[in-house]
């Protein structure tokens, strides 16, 4: 679902910056953009979107933290990267 939902959204995208169906219907789609935009709904998935983005951020850093620090990290992985002497 989130595939299709990323498709979708690439397409209006790309068709809101790179149509040429003139100025009317620029301002067409602006002005539903604009309601889009505003709208709760939209609001609270930004939100959300921005809450995931920065919980992920955070966990990578902390891998990538205990990673250098030559210690395992809380959440082990497929991959255990801890005296690996390749990484030497």
């Amino acid at each position: 679902m989130r595939f299709r939902t990323g498709v979708m959204v690439g397409l209006v995208v790309g068709y809101y910056y790179g149509a040429k169906a003139g100025r009317e219907r620029y301002l067409q789609l602006e002005a539903y953009l604009d309601q889009v935009r505003t709208s709760e709904a939209y609001r609270g998935l930004v939100e959300r979107v921005s809450a995931l983005a920065d919980a992920g951020l955070e966990q990578t850093s902390q891998l990538v933290r205990s990673v250098a620090d030559g210690r395992p990290s809380e959440t082990p992985g497929p991959f255990d990267y801890v005296g690996d002497p390749t990484l030497n």
